[in-house]
């Protein structure tokens, strides 16, 4: 699918984007508004903060266990809360349910689960600074198709919905002189595509967008419609009744086509619209194999009306009903059944480990950017002692001088059992949460990304040289040996994905920047998706296995064996399958 003619003329009261389908159809979208995103955003916004507060009045009397489904619950609502939906409503919030919006690829395709995932992971940077959102608001105001940045990576566009409204328009027989038109093409095209589209709308959302599309029309329409101030809705329909037939006296014959062609379609149009409305939630698995073969054919039907309709010269009104439909059945045949591109198990047997090979280098770069600071942080501690309490917690302080000395297996922390699931989850949604950062911050040209790999990297060093300078290093290392292999691993992999990521915006190649966003935000996804699921393992075994009390020797040796296994797994896994894999 390719991109169409593009967003219209300047000075038009709404962005469009037109695409063109396989089946060479030119469908065009209305671009959804910085205030009607701003407006579904507050809408979602809503809906976590009153599910978290409901949630922590639950579990507020419950114990670790309490906690820790808290955390993944926060954890859930920061990073997933618009993927899950996006996913099961098909480019659909709650919110932009409500406001009739829908995220599609930018040539037109239904959102794919890789493009929800991309989309939402660069959210963190759009709300930006202090969760202002000023970053994303003026890069869909200045950007020609209404795109934040993570938009840009996804390759992604937020349209008004495709679909709902009565199929058939404003063809009325032309007989008489009714007169001349007070609205223009343009102004009568909003009108008409408003009286399609009110009967799908809800009456709160029907009367907001009764009086915003009122307001744009009202110095034309003058005293036309009636009383609009009290009923914006009724006098809009009374309006479109005047203005219709004084439009379609214009158009002359090809609008009287238009209108038998309308006639003519009536019944298999009602057949079609009813198949598109029994697949719109499930997709296709909706449909029994028969209507399955009846919606094919009625689509390429429509997309033939389509195309008619506007050499005909149709009225706004038809022309748009028409054209939704026709894209609504397009996102339905074209719909992504929700499955991952790659079946997880072969993912983890060998698409993951050859993508850390393959891109080793902004993983070796990430490592550097990790280790280098905090052998430096760790020696500036060990020379000047002072310096740990510049850098480090209170908290931190206090329990390296109650630690005992001379006790390699004194704990490092005492976790009792029914604290362990929320000590397991907390770690583990803080450092995914901080993956995903990692990966985000790649898109201010890596700097992001740099920041949070050097950062962690003083931090683990000066933790390290405090320990040292007290005589009990030994005693941190065996707590954090475990499941410390794993998540430094997972750090370099998801730093490394965000400097891929930057990578493009700083050294795009023959690409455009744009282009290069979304191709390498794509590309790196894998490294992500590696480091998250080492993060899940390395919090269980944080929570469960490192505090527990067995000797030192036993959790040396299980983080050995996790480093050799690691080894291993990146260095050979999957190379078998890259050879037998057949020449293209």
């Amino acid at each position: 699918m390719t991109p169409g003619a593009g967003v219209g003329s300047k000075g038009a009261l709404h962005r469009r984007i037109a695409v063109e389908t396989p089946e060479h159809v030119r469908l065009e979208y209305q671009l959804a508004d910085l205030g009607s995103r701003a407006a579904a955003l507050l809408i979602d916004l809503a809906i976590i903060t009153s599910a978290l507060l409901l949630l922590v009045l639950v579990l507020r009397v419950t114990g670790g266990f309490g906690r820790a489904v808290l955390f993944i619950a926060i954890f859930f609502a920061t990073w997933c809360y618009f993927l899950f939906f996006e996913a099961i409503w098909d480019g659909r919030t709650p919110g932009k349910r409500a406001l009739g919006l829908r995220v599609l690829h930018d040539g037109g395709e239904p959102l794919s689960f890789r493009g929800s995932v991309l989309r939402n992971l660069i959210r963190i940077v759009d709300l930006q600074p202090g969760l202002t959102g000023l970053a994303g608001a003026t890069t869909i105001l200045v950007n020609r198709r209404a795109q934040r940045l993570g938009d840009l990576v996804a390759g992604t566009i937020v349209v008004r919905d495709a679909g709902g409204g009565e199929m058939f328009g404003d063809e009325p027989s032309v007989s008489g002189r009714p007169g001349r038109p007070v609205l223009s093409s343009e102004q009568f095209a909003l009108l008409a595509g408003y009286v399609a589209r009110r009967g799908s709308l809800k009456p709160g959302v029907r009367k907001r967008v009764a009086a915003s599309v009122w307001e744009a029309l009202r110095s034309a329409a003058g005293g036309e419609g009636g009383d609009a101030e009290a009923e914006p809705d009724g006098s809009l329909v009374r309006l479109h009744e005047q203005e219709a037939p004084r439009h379609a006296a214009r158009r002359g014959g090809a609008s009287l086509q238009a209108a038998a062609m309308a006639e003519e379609r009536r019944e298999a149009w009602a057949a079609y619209t009813e198949l598109v409305e029994k697949g719109r939630n499930r997709g296709l698995d909706a449909l029994t194999e028969a209507e399955v073969r009846a919606f094919g054919r009625l689509y390429r039907g429509v997309t033939a009306d389509l195309a008619r309709a506007r050499t005909y010269g149709a009225s706004p009104g038809l022309l748009g009903a028409v054209e939704r439909w026709a894209g609504a059945g397009h996102n339905l045949l074209y719909r992504a059944k929700g499955r991952a591109a790659i079946p997880l198990g072969r993912w983890l047997a060998s698409e993951l480990p050859r993508a850390v090979r393959r891109d080793h280098r902004p993983v070796l770069l990430a490592a550097f950017l990790l280790f280098g600071p905090m052998l430096a942080s760790y020696g500036a501690v060990r020379d000047v002692p002072a310096r740990a309490r510049a850098i480090m917690s209170p908290g931190m302080l206090a329990r390296v001088e109650n630690t005992v000395r001379g006790d390699i297996n004194t704990p490092y922390i005492d976790v009792e059992g029914a604290e362990r699931p929320a000590l397991s989850s907390g770690l583990m949604t803080n450092n995914i949460g901080v993956s995903f950062t990692a990966f985000a911050g790649g898109l201010l040209a890596g700097v992001g990304t740099v920041l949070i790999l050097v950062f962690n990297g003083v931090l683990l060093g000066a933790a390290f040289g405090l320990y040292a300078n007290n005589g009990v290093l030994a005693v941190i290392l065996a707590f954090v040996f475990p499941h410390g292999v794993m998540e430094l691993t997972a750090i370099c992999l998801a730093g490394g994905a965000g400097l891929g990521l930057g990578s493009a915006l700083l050294v795009p190649g023959r690409r455009t920047r744009r282009e290069a966003l979304g191709e390498r935000g794509r590309a790196f996804l894998s490294l992500l998706g590696g480091a998250v699921a080492l993060l899940v393992v390395a919090g269980l075994v944080e929570g469960f296995y490192s505090p527990a009390g067995l000797p030192a020797i036993a959790k040396f040796a299980f983080g050995g064996a996790t480093a050799i296994f690691l080894a291993i797994y990146f260095g050979f896994a999957g190379r078998r399958a890259v050879r037998a894999a057949p020449a293209p």
